[in-house]
């Protein structure tokens, strides 16, 4: 009896932290979010007469309307700036989010897959490399893992780990023999690279 006694106890205990736990289960609705992140470059880009290092970070800011079907699943549509050390992006991409569970800690998977347009680019090359980075138009995209805290039934935060990848061009010199070297001031030569970058996304949902 005393056994079953502090069984049915801790079963209440239990009970009672999930329950608190839990939030009321949204209806279908739309959604809005707003995010900032930030990534390093990752790998190198090998060209015809160097190697360069991909030292370029990402500063993001972006936003997202769309519609939540179910407690489990969202998509949407969003838009936003791609800062780099020397040149800008805006991204335009479809949205897809996961949510594994319907309580307060929720962990979270979301895809984003798009096309980024040039903001501006500067045309003058990097002092060391020689090389213009991002230098064109191309297709996105993010995948992200985190976990969402449901504050109430309407606002939300969001902290995820972060890939992205952004195909776009890079500028360069192609020194022949006996040519003088005017590498520092202008490029002749470009390749489709695709870049890739790792970091972080917070955002807030409501």
């Amino acid at each position: 009896m005393k056994k079953t006694l502090i069984m049915a106890i801790c079963l209440l205990f239990c009970l009672n932290g999930f329950t608190q736990n839990r939030r009321p289960t949204p209806q279908k609705r739309f959604i809005y979010m707003t995010s900032v992140g930030y990534a390093t470059g990752l790998g190198q880009i090998v060209l015809e007469q160097q190697t360069v290092q991909n030292q370029n970070f990402d500063f993001s800011v972006n936003q997202l309307l769309g519609y939540q079907f179910n407690p489990y699943f969202q998509m949407g549509l969003g838009a936003g700036f791609d800062f780099w050390r020397h040149t800008a992006f805006i991204p335009i991409y479809l949205n897809f989010t996961v949510n594994f569970t319907d309580t307060k800690f929720v962990p979270v998977f979301y895809a984003n897959m798009g096309y980024s347009f040039k903001w501006y680019v500067s045309s003058i090359p990097e002092k060391m490399t020689h090389v213009v980075h991002g230098t064109a138009t191309g297709p996105m995209g993010e995948g992200g893992l985190g976990l969402r805290i449901n504050l109430n039934e309407r606002l939300s935060l969001l902290l995820a780990a972060c890939y992205k990848v952004q195909y776009t061009d890079i500028r360069y010199t192609i020194l022949q023999p006996g040519e003088q070297d005017f590498s520092a001031y202008s490029t002749n030569s470009r390749k489709n690279v695709l870049y890739h970058f790792a970091g972080v996304r917070l955002g807030i949902q409501y």
